[in-house]
């Protein structure tokens, strides 16, 4: 498995899901959390 890394070339350190709301619904997003802070949507 190979590590992904984002535009500042900070590597990924894991998977959250964020719970987001969608027509009264909730639901689980799941976002990438890479070394430097940022989150990116993921795929």
């Amino acid at each position: 498995m190979s590590v992904r890394y984002n535009q500042n070339n900070s590597p990924l350190v894991k998977v959250v899901y964020s719970q987001v709301k969608v027509n009264g619904k909730i639901e689980l997003v799941p976002l990438e959390l890479y070394a430097d802070g940022s989150l990116k949507r993921a795929a």
